[in-house]
């Protein structure tokens, strides 16, 4: 199962640039075996979980817990996987800026973000938002509860839930010139909720 996860395939080269082939092995071994773990532990959540579930937190939580168990300082842990979070996020980022090179394709962002938030971060998948707002070149809505800081918290790591925040502003805070991405406040932050708010530029 874990083997499969495109997260924990990818970390074994960041692993090793930082602790050396050996060190590397011996900590991707802990965490593929907590991964499974989490997967059995929550074997039961609803099938819209998965997408963030097991693709992004459990990965997440499963590096920083092998990388503590392998004698990490946990600052250092933090950094490992929030670093690591925004890498991925950065390739992700640029090919947003690629398609977005298509004439006028950014005007559909408010409308695409709004249906987004609906299809698959919605209660069914874990979430909770209130004062949504769709108009003219424009969305908002505030998130009120994220299963990404509700699992970390749960599995005693919260320090690692800003990474997947920053990932948004990495991913959408340069799509295009004509589109503002004025997010101001995280739930992994420490905010009291995430305020998404995208417009396009007059």
């Amino acid at each position: 199962m874990a083997k499969q996860v495109r997260y924990l395939r990818q970390v074994t080269p960041h692993l090793a640039d930082q602790y050396g082939a050996e060190r590397a092995n011996a900590i991707m071994k802990k965490a593929l075996k907590r991964y499974d773990e989490l997967i059995d532990e929550n074997r039961d959540e609803p099938r819209e979980y998965y997408m963030h579930t097991r693709e992004r937190i459990y990965p997440s939580v499963a590096m920083f817990d092998a990388l503590l168990d392998e004698g990490i300082e946990r600052s250092e842990a933090e950094a490992f996987v929030t670093d690591y979070y925004r890498w991925r996020s950065r390739g992700m980022a640029s090919k947003i800026k690629v398609i977005f090179k298509i004439p006028g394709l950014y005007k559909i962002v408010p409308k695409f973000f709004f249906s987004l938030t609906q299809k698959s971060f919605g209660p069914k998948a874990g979430f909770s938002y209130e004062n949504q707002h769709i108009g003219k070149g424009e969305m908002s809505f505030d998130m009120t509860l994220c299963p990404y800081h509700e699992k970390c918290v749960h599995y005693g790591c919260p320090e690692i839930v800003k990474g997947f925040c920053d990932a948004d502003d990495i991913c959408y805070g340069n799509m295009h010139p004509k589109i503002s991405w004025d997010r101001t406040k995280t739930i992994g932050h420490g905010d009291d909720i995430c305020d998404f708010k995208v417009h396009i530029k007059e």
